[in-house]
C-alpha cells in the first residue's frame, strides 16, 4: 500500500502573529509606540523610510499603527493604494468604485512591474482592513481572488522588498479549501517577510511598521 503524501505544514495564526513580532521588536524600538500623541505626530511629520524617500501611503499607516488621527494631505495626483488607505481612515466617500471585479486591481500600463507589484500589495493590504470594517461576504471573494491572483500572476517584490499584505497571505494560506492555493498563498507571505529582511538582516523601520499592522490584524482573529 502506498503511504498517503504528506500534506504541508501551514502555521496558524497564533504562529505568525508571534514570528511577526519576534522580527519586529528590534526595529520597532526607535518609534514612538507609546509616546504622546504630539511625539507621535511628529514621529510621523518626519518619517522617511532608509532610502531617504516618503509615499503618500506612509502617512495613513503610520497613523493607523500608531493610534492617531490621520491628518490628510491633499494631492493632485495620487495611486489606488492611497485612496483605499484614505477610505481605511473614512476619507474620501464611496470607494467600492475603485476595486475592479477580475483580474488585478492596477492597469497595468504606465507602471513599472516593480512600482505596480507594491501598489497592488499595498492597495490589497488596505482593501482587507475595509473588508474587516464591514464591507461584506462579496469583498471578501474578492479579496481571496486578489490573493490567487497575485500568486499566479506577480513574484513577491524583490525590488521594493515592502511586506505589504502579508496577513491577507496568511489567511488565505489557512482558510483555502485547496491544498494547492494553501501552499501558494503561504509561500507567498513567507517570501514577502522574507524578502524586507534582505538588506539589513532584520526588517527597516518601514517594513516593520507594515508587520505590525499585519499582526494587529492576525491579532484580532485569534
Amino acid at each position: 500500500m502506498e503511504t498517503p503524501p504528506k500534506r504541508p505544514f501551514i502555521p496558524s495564526v497564533e504562529q505568525w502573529v508571534a514570528h511577526l513580532n519576534g522580527l519586529i521588536a528590534r526595529p520597532l524600538e526607535v518609534v514612538p509606540i507609546d509616546g504622546t500623541d504630539e511625539q507621535k505626530f511628529v514621529y510621523i511629520e518626519g518619517f522617511r523610510d532608509e532610502f531617504g524617500s516618503r509615499r503618500s501611503t506612509d502617512r495613513a499607516l503610520l497613523s493607523r499603527v500608531l493610534g492617531v488621527e490621520y491628518q490628510c494631505v491633499h494631492s493632485e495626483k495620487c495611486d489606488l493604494d492611497h485612496r483605499l488607505w484614505e477610505a481605511v481612515h473614512g476619507i474620501g466617500g464611496e470607494w467600492g468604485s475603485f476595486v475592479s471585479e477580475t483580474g488585478g486591481l492596477v492597469e497595468p500600463t504606465g507602471y513599472a512591474i516593480e512600482h505596480r507589484t507594491l501598489i497592488e500589495l499595498s492597495a490589497l493590504h488596505a482593501l482587507w482592513h475595509l473588508f474587516a470594517g464591514g464591507a461584506g461576504e462579496p469583498m471578501r471573494e474578492r479579496v481571496d481572488a486578489l490573493v490567487d491572483w497575485h500568486t499566479r500572476e506577480l513574484q513577491p517584490d524583490n525590488g521594493i522588498n515592502r511586506p505589504w499584505g502579508v496577513h491577507v497571505f496568511v489567511m488565505r494560506s489557512i482558510e483555502a479549501d485547496d491544498e494547492q492555493i494553501q501552499l501558494d498563498a503561504m509561500l507567498h507571505a513567507q517570501t514577502l517577510v522574507n524578502n524586507c529582511c534582505i538588506s539589513l538582516g532584520k526588517p527597516d523601520v518601514l517594513s516593520a511598521m507594515i508587520l505590525l499592522d499585519a499582526a494587529n490584524a492576525l491579532r484580532e482573529l485569534i
